[in-house]
C-alpha cells in the first residue's frame, strides 16, 4: 500500500460538491429562538451574549437568504451549528495557520518519507471522466473534530483508513487523538500544534516511522492530551511496528495547484488529504459550492473522495470534518 497525501492545495476553492457533516437542511430559515431550541444553547434571553450571537445568526439568515434567491445557483445555503460562531471561534477550527510545506522532520533534517511525485505526472493510462469513493465504508461515517483544530489529524488518518480498506486485506482503523497529543511541531508549521493546528505531512510522517494505535485504543475526545510517549518511545509502545506493519510504504505531497495529479491520484490511488480555505463554507447545504474568495488563503485540511462533472461543471467532492 503506497498512501498518497498532497500539499497546500488552494486550486480547490473552484468548485466543490462537498461532503459535509450537516445536522439539519431547511427550505425556510428558522428563527433565532428555533436555533437556540434546535441547538441546545445556554443563552440567557435578553443577555448581551444572546443579543451578540442572534445578530450573528440573523446576518448569516440574510445571507443565506439572499444566495438561495438567485438564479441558476449552483449551491444551497442552510443552517447549521455554526451560524452562531464569530469568526474567531470559526477560525479556531480550521486548525491551518497557511504555513507552508514543512521541510524538516522531527529531528531537523529534510523528511525521509517524501518521495517525490513523479510516478502521478508521467501516468500513460487515460483517467475516468469522473471517480467517487464515497462507497467506501470508511467514507460512511463523517469524523467531528469537535472544539479542536484538529483537522490535519482527522483528514490523516481519514485517508489512511480509506488507503487500508482500498489496498489492505485487513481493514484497520487510526487514532487523530494520539496524533493531536503526541506529533511534534517545533517549526509551527500550520499552527502551534495539536489543537491549534499543524500539517497532515507532519501526521503521516509519524505514522510512516512510529506507527498508531487504533480508535479505540486511544479514543478521540478533540482536546490537547499529554503524549503518553516520546517518540523514540513509540514503536515500543506500538509493538515495534511502524507503518510497513500495516502495508504503508511511503506517502508523498503532490504538485501545488496542479489540476492532473490530484486527479490521477484520485483516480489511481484513493482519497486524498487536500489543504483548502474554507472560509466561506458555513453556510453550504447542498450542490455545487462556487462561493470561494479569488484570493484564497489556506486554514483548513479535508480529504478529496473523488471528482466529476455535473450539467457541464467540473467539481472535486470532499468530505469535510
Amino acid at each position: 500500500m503506497s498512501v498518497t497525501m498532497t500539499a497546500a492545495m488552494p486550486a480547490l476553492c473552484s468548485t466543490l460538491l462537498l461532503t459535509i457533516l450537516r445536522v439539519a437542511g431547511a427550505q425556510s430559515l428558522p428563527s433565532f429562538s428555533s436555533f437556540v431550541q434546535s441547538y441546545k444553547r445556554s443563552y440567557s434571553a435578553n443577555s448581551a451574549e444572546y443579543e451578540n450571537r442572534r445578530n450573528l445568526y440573523e446576518k448569516r439568515v440574510a445571507d443565506a437568504e439572499q444566495q438561495n434567491k438567485k438564479l441558476n445557483k449552483l449551491w444551497t445555503a442552510g443552517v447549521n451549528e455554526f451560524w452562531d460562531w464569530n469568526p474567531s471561534e470559526m477560525s479556531s477550527l480550521f486548525g491551518w495557520s497557511g504555513a507552508a510545506r514543512p521541510e524538516s522532520s522531527f529531528g531537523g533534517s529534510r523528511m525521509a518519507s517524501i518521495r517525490k511525485a513523479d510516478f502521478l505526472q508521467k501516468g500513460n493510462r487515460t483517467l475516468p471522466e469522473a471517480k467517487t469513493w464515497s462507497h467506501l465504508q470508511t467514507m460512511q461515517s463523517v469524523k467531528s473534530q469537535g472544539g479542536c483544530g484538529s483537522c490535519w489529524a482527522i483528514a490523516a488518518v481519514s485517508t489512511l483508513e480509506a488507503a487500508t480498506e482500498i489496498h489492505s486485506t485487513q481493514r484497520r482503523t487510526f487514532s487523530a487523538q494520539e496524533l493531536v497529543s503526541c506529533v511534534p511541531n517545533p517549526q509551527e508549521c500550520g499552527g502551534q500544534g495539536g489543537c491549534r493546528g499543524a500539517t497532515v505531512e507532519l501526521a503521516v510522517d509519524w505514522v510512516m516511522k512510529y506507527g498508531n494505535f487504533e480508535e479505540y485504543q486511544a479514543p478521540y475526545v478533540g482536546t490537547d492530551m499529554p503524549c503518553q510517549t516520546t517518540a523514540e518511545e513509540a514503536l515500543k509502545l506500538h509493538e515495534n511496528k511502524n507503518g510497513a506493519a500495516f502495508g504503508m510504504h511511503g506517502w508523498e505531497t503532490l504538485p501545488k495547484n496542479k489540476y492532473e495529479p490530484l486527479v490521477r491520484a484520485l483516480a489511481e490511488t484513493g482519497p486524498t488529504a487536500v489543504s483548502v480555505d474554507a472560509t466561506p463554507w458555513h453556510m453550504y447545504e447542498k450542490g455545487i459550492f462556487d462561493g470561494c474568495m479569488k484570493d484564497a488563503i489556506i486554514n483548513h485540511a479535508v480529504v478529496s473522495i473523488g471528482y466529476g462533472v455535473e450539467n457541464g461543471v467540473k467539481f472535486w467532492e470532499i468530505q469535510n470534518s
